[in-house]
């Protein structure tokens, strides 16, 4: 596996992995309907236990079981586990082999140590005519590996770069776009409205600091990764991101004092109180930012802008994917798979995504998406580590 260091654009074409193994029993092989169920309720009566991290549009899926529970006769219980805590307790439940969890959820950069843990999903992606080029290539390349796919794509994130409208307007402030302008706008937003200028998040909680961190060693050019999958981002590029990413607290000191220790949570609180002006974070904590309940911030006060990079250089943009897969030791594979291809049919993502009482939900199917065809392989630039 190969970390590329350019973006790859995201694509609508995609061609299924070989060589998966273990096939799904004769009886889930029936013609399946439009929306993935086999007709005749094959499966009535048995019931999935899903192991999954704490997010809306998860407890949004459960609230629509019922759709499937009457189509298929099959129920579906649903354990949240906090995003800190979800690592450990699948890697826990998958290592016992003891088949407690039929569905869990994977993050992208998690799959590759959980490979063997996981059910090659090919055979059951064929029989449920499951349209894999509904799917950008890089969310793709993050879903199998070279058994072939172990995991269908259900949650991905994009960082953006959110920034206060209103105080930028006031100081008559551009919107950044490279890292140094950042620092500038920074400075000018201390010495203008008295507030720092960009909360980051410094603390090692569960990694969740890495994740700007690449945004700053791609920009530069460097690597995670060789393409022996050693260490690589120890190179001259790498060095000089993580200067770059640390000057903004050390040197150029414009972000919040508590940063060293922020995670992702009180970087946003910091900007939802109106402690700072900018903020880099993924594209669903808008939703935070803005509401009523949790903020002093309303939508107008609130923009967002593609993540900085560097001068003359094209700017990446990290992406985030989460996906379900099989646990391989699970007794219910056939009707585990049922329930993959009826949650991830366009139809479900595209119900969430035009419910109004559904305010962070993000769609992970070109299918929903209403840019034209001919554009959506346009529409981005993204990275995942290259799979063969």
């Amino acid at each position: 596996m190969k970390q590329d260091r350019r973006g790859f654009l995201l694509s609508s074409a995609a061609m299924l992995g070989a060589g998966a193994s273990g096939s799904l029993p004769l009886l889930a092989r029936a013609q399946p309907q439009a929306n993935g169920v086999t007709p005749g309720k094959p499966f009535k009566g048995v019931e999935l236990n899903v192991l999954t991290v704490v997010a809306p549009q998860f407890r949004a899926h459960e609230a629509r079981l019922a759709a499937f529970e009457e189509l298929t006769g099959i129920r579906v219980k649903y354990q949240y586990v906090p995003f800190t805590s979800i690592r450990d307790k699948l890697t826990a439940e998958m290592v016992a082999e003891n088949g407690d969890y039929d569905v869990v959820s994977v993050m992208d950069v998690w799959a590759p140590s959980l490979k063997n843990l996981l059910h090659p999903l090919n055979d059951g992606i064929r029989d449920k005519g499951i349209d894999m080029t509904r799917y950008p290539d890089a969310y793709l390349r993050a879903s199998r590996n070279e058994s072939g796919y172990i995991g269908l794509p259900i949650r991905g994130h994009v960082q953006l770069l959110f920034y206060r409208k209103d105080v930028l307007a006031d100081l008559k402030l551009p919107v950044p776009k490279t890292w140094a302008e950042v620092v500038k706008v920074s400075q000018a937003i201390q010495a203008g409205a008295g507030m720092p200028g960009i909360a980051m998040y410094y603390g090692k909680n569960s990694g969740q600091n890495l994740m700007v961190w690449f945004d700053f060693l791609w920009g530069r050019g460097g690597e995670l990764l060789d393409a022996r999958n050693q260490p690589a981002f120890h190179s001259p590029a790498g060095i000089a991101a993580t200067q770059d990413y640390l000057d903004l607290m050390l040197k150029h000191k414009v972000t919040p004092a508590g940063s060293v220790s922020f995670n992702e949570t009180d970087a946003v609180n910091s900007m939802a109180q109106g402690k700072c002006a900018m903020l880099p974070t993924w594209w669903w904590r808008y939703q935070g930012l803005t509401d009523a309940k949790s903020s002093t911030l309303s939508p107008e006060k609130v923009g967002f802008a593609p993540m900085p990079g560097y001068a003359g250089v094209a700017t990446p943009s990290h992406t985030n994917l989460w996906l379900y897969g099989i646990d391989r030791h699970s007794k219910k594979k056939a009707a585990a798979m049922e329930f993959l291809a009826w949650l991830t049919q366009p139809a479900i993502e595209k119900s969430l995504l035009l419910d109004p009482a559904q305010h962070e939900i993000v769609s992970v199917q070109s299918a929903t998406w209403p840019t034209p065809p001919s554009m959506r392989s346009r529409r981005a630039c993204t990275r995942w580590p290259a799979r063969s």
